[in-house]
C-alpha cells in the first residue's frame, strides 16, 4: 500500500503544493482536509483539492489540476453547512483510526487519497472509489455531496 500512497503523494509534490503538515501549522489554521485523485487511464487530469478551515475566515477549498492552469489552484468557498457535513462525516467513519481500503490495486482503477491534518496530527488513507463500500463508500459520498468541485473531472486532451 505504500507504493500506492507514494503514487498519490507524488502528484502533490510534482504540482509543488504545500504539504499538509505545513498547512496545518499555519497561524489560525484549525483543520485541513485534502483529496488527491489519480485517474488510471489519463482520461482526466489528476487533481488535488485542499479544504482549509481558519479561525476567522471560515473554510475555503483550493483545487489544482495536474497539467492544467499552470498547476495553480482554483479557489472555491465552502459553506458552513458543507464544511460541517465533511467534518461530521469524517468523525462518523472514525477516519483518524481508519486504515486503507483493503485490496486496492495500483493499476487499472482510479485512486483517491483522503487526508486530514490539524496541528501536528496528520492522517491519510487510500481508497478506490469504484470498489468502495461501507465506510470507504461514505468517504466517496462525502466528496460528491459536500465538495462537488473537488471531484470535478477536467478531461485530458
Amino acid at each position: 500500500m505504500e507504493y500506492i500512497a507514494s503514487l498519490l503523494t507524488t502528484i502533490v509534490d510534482q504540482m509543488k503544493l504545500p504539504a499538509m503538515g505545513k498547512l496545518a501549522l499555519q497561524p489560525g489554521m484549525r483543520a485541513v482536509y485534502r483529496l488527491t485523485i489519480r485517474y488510471h487511464d489519463r482520461r482526466a487530469h489528476d487533481s488535488v483539492a485542499t479544504v482549509m478551515r481558519t479561525s476567522g475566515v471560515g473554510a475555503v477549498m483550493e483545487v489544482a489540476f495536474r497539467g492544467r492552469f499552470e498547476n495553480k489552484p482554483l479557489r472555491f468557498p465552502v459553506s458552513q453547512q458543507d464544511y460541517e457535513g465533511l467534518a461530521t462525516g469524517f468523525q462518523k467513519v472514525n477516519f483518524d483510526k481508519l486504515g486503507d481500503q483493503p485490496n486496492v490495486k495500483s493499476y487499472g482503477e482510479d485512486l483517491w487519497m483522503w487526508e486530514r491534518a490539524a496541528g501536528t496530527f496528520h492522517k491519510g488513507i487510500v481508497l478506490a472509489p469504484k470498489d468502495a463500500d461501507g465506510v470507504y463508500w461514505q468517504l466517496v459520498r462525502l466528496a460528491w455531496t459536500h465538495l462537488p468541485e473537488a471531484v470535478r473531472i477536467v478531461e485530458s486532451g
